[in-house]
């Protein structure tokens, strides 16, 4: 885990936090804009600016989450169906929420809100 983390940028790791956090307390997948809503609640309980000015939009995560289910990191499956007839893709962590929250713990930049997260599981 800690090694296909380490690949990631702080933007993916934000975007992972963010689909363990939501699997820990919905317990189903994340969509994308559930995602974003959960990046931009807690931007502010980062230290710095850890994505290089760039901050949270919507294309970056979405590229996050690719990147991310390329990497084996996330399983991405289809979800309801969008207005306009297009399945929108549910994300879910590929290991087991507290390995991904543990490994997370260990960034100085996330270690903090992986932790609260931690405890809510």
């Amino acid at each position: 885990m800690q090694e296909a983390l380490d690949s990631t940028t702080p933007l993916q790791r934000f975007v992972l936090l963010a689909v363990a956090d939501i699997e820990a307390r919905e317990g189903t997948g994340a969509r994308s804009f559930d995602v974003r809503e959960f990046c931009e609640g807690h931007l502010d309980d980062l230290d710095g600016d850890p994505f290089g000015g760039g901050g949270v939009t919507r294309q970056g995560i979405i590229r996050a989450l690719s990147a991310l289910e390329a990497a084996g990191l996330l399983e991405e499956t289809v979800g309801d169906q969008s207005p306009v007839g297009k399945g929108r893709p549910v994300y879910s962590l590929a290991a087991d929420p507290g390995t991904v929250l543990d490994a997370l713990a260990t960034d100085d930049r996330f270690g903090p809100l992986a932790e609260s997260v931690a405890s809510v599981e």
